[in-house]
């Protein structure tokens, strides 16, 4: 799976089980659905990604302050949305 498509698939399952949440719907199963979208993270764990993941589907949007993401030299992926090799 591919960095993009892993985050678009978060960003659904997230906002389903927002509301899910707040009707007891499927709890159990979506604890294992969470856990295994996890496992299938196609880049490393970033906490602080995880947490402006999550409150995508709130109703406030968080502020996110790109200038902090910026570098020198921005990575180049290939057609795999691998890190290209330099």
């Amino acid at each position: 799976m591919k960095n993009l498509e892993w985050c678009e698939l978060a960003n659904k399952f997230y906002a389903f089980k927002s509301i899910a949440d707040q009707l007891g719907f499927y709890v159990p199963e979506l604890q294992g659905m969470e856990h295994s979208l996890e496992l299938c993270r196609p880049f490393a764990f970033d906490a602080a990604v995880e947490t402006k993941v999550r409150n995508l589907s709130e109703t406030q949007l968080p502020k996110i302050d790109f200038s902090k993401l910026a570098v020198a030299h921005p990575p180049v992926y290939d057609e795999n949305d691998e890190l290209a090799q330099a």
